[in-house]
Parts: structure tokens; sequence; C-alpha cells
């Protein structure tokens, strides 16, 4: 009965322990159902005059209802749950998408919405108003509102073929992932590894009722074997399964290889842009970001490879030397990366296995939340009670002025092969309903770290820092907002450029000693590092750096050139080739294909550069925090107020020059 189906019924968090597979498809088909309803209503009371409570506040909240849905099934799907879960899941999950693009879609909701904004009150709007009313217009224009039903049509036919494409090249490479598998007897090949790889190694030979080891290629399994794999027979082994993913010239060529997948969708991308007006769809991709043209994004990346040359240069003279001096005279691409920590290491004096040692889970976690009380004024207080998706998850409530504002549930660890370094999503966003209550927050934090064991906890090295000190950034981005609106207060709704900055900026402190200082506890004796340790750390990250800014750029420079050049003759492998050799720098291994696997092409569609470009801007706000004192609470204060209390509101650049003290007319330079 619906009465008794817990995703129908008012919660404050999700009952997520009581949801159960047959709860699924009713509640999602009662939703729908009243929602369209309830739209019907919307748009007869609102057509002689629109209002801002009960247009654009009434729409935003079937729009929430829709988001909440979605997300607490996401989460969910996160853990096996049989069968009968999947296939309830992923009709709910359609059925959810359909709806979605039927509202987005809605012309009557869109005349609305512009006769509200060209009517004499909305004039009088505030500014937070008025963003949130233009960002909304702009949703509809680009899905094809304007355009007449024919071309409405095409537009529809070619976002199916791009969302089949996309799972498509996704599923490609996934299958390349799970058929490989290397099955290991002989404990000298996994010389170099560290413990923990070995163990997680034995442990999934174990469930595959196996002897010895197993390797596979998930991405931690990958970067771990090219950067420490004593057996040089073995980094290459990996490295070329790893970038022949879903690459085949043989018979089953069609059923299996990327590259055409991926032009097909490259070839839908750019007559969307084209049906809507633009020249091609990396020019559509800016229609939310700061850049302008896609001659400045070209002109930002181009401008970023040149800058990195000398690194590039000097690094790559040190690596050979190094090598040489170790009898390998002719570098091969699987040897850059285990070559670069050797000298990492015998430069600082120190090992990521070492630094790990300092850093226990548990109390970076007390730390962040002792940051997060000097540097915002919030509390974070544990929840033992809160109902979660896993027995892993940890909830906090945050409060300011003993009051709550916002709830973080945090995943710390991983529970699958193939999952990436850490994400963050939205629960709920904040915002004001129209009888001016607040909906407070949540966010989800997830790291997928190692879990731990009976002889050790849970320890992390400077990367798996690095991305908890990120994602903890985006969850403070979305919770600490008091932007009264779902459009400027969440993160799901920002630009990649905005929604990335504050985390960058937070992941500027992992590299600052004194932080590392003040962050550590060994984890047997309960010691800080000591200081001589943490310049080796510095030194440690420091220290052959140019394999990452390769690979950042050159993901940056593919992705926006496939989808800015679409239709000039050349292959989307041809144009991989040329942007490589415009980085320079990076080696790959012969007849290897790595665009056939790059996943970011589907998730950033020609905004993977905005990651570099919100760092460069991440990196000057940082500079405050360096003049001013790394836990200054006055500067905490200003930047939660210039950068995230009033949410997606005013320009990010003019927000950062305020707050580097260098007023309006230093906001243009800083985006160089």
């Amino acid at each position: 009965m619906p009465d008794s189906n817990p995703l129908l019924l008012p919660y404050d968090r999700p009952p997520f322990s009581t949801i159960q597979a047959h709860h699924l498809v009713p509640a999602i088909q009662q939703i729908i159902t009243e929602c369209r309803s309830a739209t019907a209503s919307i748009i007869a009371s609102q057509a002689t005059f629109p209002t801002w409570d009960d247009l654009v506040l009434a729409v935003d909240e079937l729009e929430a209802r829709l988001d909440g849905f979605v997300h607490v099934l996401t989460l969910l799907d996160s853990v096996p749950q049989g069968l009968a879960w999947q296939q309830a899941s992923t009709r709910s999950q359609a059925m959810a998408t359909q709806y979605k693009a039927e509202l987005a879609g809605n012309g009557d909701l869109y005349r609305l919405h512009r006769q509200l904004a060209a009517s004499p009150i909305a004039a009088l709007f505030s500014e937070q108003r008025q963003g949130a009313l233009q960002k909304k217009l702009r949703k509809y224009r680009v899905a094809g509102l304007e355009l007449s039903p024919d071309k409405q049509l095409q537009l529809n036919a070619l976002n199916q073929d791009i969302e089949v494409f996309s799972q498509a090249f996704l599923d490609r490479v996934k299958n390349a992932n799970d058929a490989w598998r290397k099955h290991i007897l002989d404990v000298s090949l996994l010389s170099g590894l560290p413990d923990s790889a070995q163990a997680r190694m034995a442990a999934a030979a174990t469930a595959a009722g196996l002897q010895g080891w197993l390797l596979t290629l998930s991405e931690q399994s990958f970067r771990e074997v090219m950067t420490y794999a004593d057996h040089r027979g073995l980094r290459k082994e990996i490295m070329l399964a790893y970038y022949s993913r879903a690459v085949d010239s043989g018979p089953d060529a069609i059923a299996n290889d990327n590259e055409q997948v991926l032009t097909t969708l490259l070839y839908s991308r750019h007559q969307k842009a084209q049906l809507l007006g633009y020249a091609n769809f990396a020019q559509l991709a800016l229609v939310e970001q700061m850049a302008s043209t896609t001659e400045q994004v070209s002109a930002f990346i181009h401008q970023q490879i040149d800058l990195a040359r000398t690194t590039f240069t000097h690094e790559a003279q040190q690596l050979q030397n190094y090598a040489a001096q170790r009898g390998i005279d002719v570098l091969e691409p699987w040897d850059h990366d285990y070559f670069a920590e050797k000298i990492r290491q015998d430069l600082a004096g120190i090992s990521q296995q070492t630094v790990g040692n300092y850093f226990p889970f548990e109390w970076v976690l007390q730390r962040l939340c002792m940051f997060a009380k000097t540097l915002f004024g919030v509390d974070l207080i544990e929840q033992a009670t809160v109902d979660t998706w896993h027995p892993d998850v940890r909830v906090f409530e945050l409060r300011e002025y003993a009051e709550p504002i916002g709830y973080l549930f945090i995943d710390p660890y991983r529970r699958s092969e193939g999952a990436g370094f850490g994400f963050t999503s939205s629960l709920r966003s904040h915002r004001m309903t129209a009888e001016g209550r607040p909906k407070l927050p949540m966010a989800m934090l997830r790291t997928q770290m190692p879990a731990p064991t009976t002889t050790h906890p849970c320890l992390l090295d400077h990367l798996q820092l690095r991305v908890l000190l990120h994602e903890f950034g985006h969850c403070l981005q979305h919770l600490l907002t008091s932007a009264p609106y779902r459009t400027l207060s969440s993160i799901d709704q920002l630009s990649r450029d905005a929604s990335e900055f504050v985390s960058q900026v937070l992941e500027q402190f992992c590299f600052t000693p004194s932080f590392l200082i003040w962050l550590s506890s060994h984890f047997q004796t309960g010691e800080p590092l000591p200081d001589d340790m943490a310049t080796k750390i510095s030194r440690l990250i420091h220290t052959q750096t140019s394999q990452e800014t390769a690979r950042v750029l050159l993901t940056s420079l593919v992705d926006f050139e496939l989808h800015r050049t679409f239709g000039d003759g050349r292959t989307p492998h041809e144009v991989f080739s040329q942007c490589n050799a415009q980085v320079g720098h990076l080696q790959w291994p012969a007849g290897a294909r790595p665009l056939n696997s790059f996943e970011q092409l589907i998730d950033y569609g020609a905004n993977a550069y905005s990651y570099r470009w919100s760092g460069v801007l991440a990196r000057q706000a940082f500079e405050r925090f360096e003049r001013d004192g790394l836990f200054n609470p006055e500067t905490g204060r200003a930047f939660r107020e210039a950068f995230i209390t009033q949410g997606d509101t005013g320009t990010l650049l003019k927000s950062l020059a305020l707050f580097r003290g260098e007023g309006d007319s230093c906001a243009e330079h800083s985006k160089a």
C-alpha cells in the first residue's frame, strides 16, 4: 500500500534500511503521477499572472522531490541488492530520467518563466532571484524549447543517441576491465608492490577460488603496478592491457572497439550543438562556464602547456640519467612512473608507505572536524543512530550556533575493484520553501580508501589525503551555503569550473608542511610528523610531477579539441595523436589506443579543462591563507562569505579579486 511505502512518506533523512525492491516502481510511478497533476495545476493557475512562489518555487519543489528519489536510489544501488532490486532499480531510474526530460521540455512552463522574467515585478527581484531565474531559462533554451516542433523532435532523438552511445562507451571499457585477469603464483613478480596491494590481490584470488594473487585492470591496481612493481615485464604487460581496452581490429571490432562509438557520439553532440545555434559542442559546453569563447579556452590550455615545458624537459632528463645509471639505456613507456617514484624516494629519503603511517583515517577525520570548526565556525557532530545504506557509512550533523544546518554522510571504504578515487554527491540541496521554511542540505562523501584490517587501521598516503580534502571541500561548499534556491545552492547545479574551485583550495592545504604536521599522528605512537619528515614529504610530492601534469593537460586538450574541431576530417585517434605531440612528454606503447578508454570524454564533454582552470584560481586564493595563516578564522570567514555563502551568485573572478584584496579591476587578470 502507498501509505506504507517509505519512499512516499515524509522524512528528514532517508529511511535507507526500510526501502525494499518492491517499493521502487510504485514509488516513482506515484511521484510522477502526482508531479504531472501538480504541473497541470501550476500551468492553469499561473497562466494570467505568474509569480515567484507559485511558479518558480512550486516547480522547483517538484524537481527536488524527483531528484531526492534518484539520489536515494543511486546510493542504495552502490550496495549489492540482488536481481529483483537491480531490475526494479533499472526500471525506476529509466522512468525518472524520462520524466525529468519531460519536465525540462515543458513548453508551457518555459513560456510562464519567460513571462515572469519579462514582468515589471521581476525587475525588482533580488540578485539571487534574478540569477536563479536566468539559470532556469538557460536550461529551458538548451533543452530546445525555442526550436520548432520538428527540430525539437530531432533534438530529442539526438539526446537519446548521446545517452545510448555514452553508456555503450562506458560499458565497453567496463567489459574490457572485467575480461582481463592475471593469475600470479610466483611471488617474485610482486616485488616492490606495497603490502596492502599484495593483500588486496591475494583476497581477490581467494574470492575467485584461486591460490596466489589476482591482478585486475582497476585504476588503483594499474597505478600501483606502474609505480612500484620492480618486475619490468609485469609493468609492460599491464600497461599494454590497460591502454588496449575497448580496442579491437578483428572480426568483433564492431561489438568491442570504442573508436566508432566515440565517433558517433561526437557526431551526435556536434549535431545537437548546431541545432541549438552553436558552432560546435565545445561552444555549447561553455554556456554555464566562466570562459566565454572556445578561443579563450584553447589559449588557456596552450598557455599551461607552455608554462610546463621547462619542467617537462628537466624531469625527462633527470629520469633518463637515473635510469641509465641503473642499466636502462632506453626508457620504455612502462618505465616512467616506476623510475619517477624511485627518484622521489631517493631525493626525499621517504616513501609513500612511511607517509601513510602518520595519517590514520580516524585521526585525520577528527582533525578535519576541528579544521571546519576553526576555519568556518561550524561543528561536525557524529550521529550514531542515523539510518544509512551500509554499516561503514558515518553521519555527521553540521551545527552553527548550536543549530543544525546540514548533514554529512561519509562512505569511506572501497567495496569494488573498479571504483575510482572518490566523489561527492548531493542528497538534498539547501533551499527555502514558499512558506519560508528551510530544507537542510545533505551531502555524501565517498573516498574509496582501503578498509582497516585486524593489524592495521586505514592509513592514507598523500594522494588519498588530497582526495579526502578535495571531496571534503565539495561537501562544505554544498552544506555551508545559505543560498535560498536549489539552482544556486547545489553543487549539482554549479558549472564545472565553479564546482571545482573550493575543493581545490582545500586540496592546497595538503601541500603545506605545517598543515601536514598538524594533521598527523603516527598510528602506533601517536606522535606527529617530525619537522624534518614534513620537509621530506614536501620534497617527495614536489619531485617528478610532470607526468601527472602532462596527463591532465593532455586530457584537457584532447577533450576540448575533439568537440571543437569535429567534422574537420580527422579521426578521433588522429586528434589524440596530434594533441599528444603538442603536449609532448608522454609516451605510449606501440599500437596503444588510450583514447578508446578515456572515460573523461563521457563525464566531462569538453569541460575537462575546467579542473586545471579552477586549479589556477584556487592557487591564487590560497596565497591569502599562506599570508594570513592557515588557521586564521577571519580568513576562513572571508573565504566562506566570498565563495560559499551566496552560492552561485555573482562571478567567481570578481569574488576572487576581492578576496585577494585586488579590487574589481583585477578580476579579469585573475583568469590567466
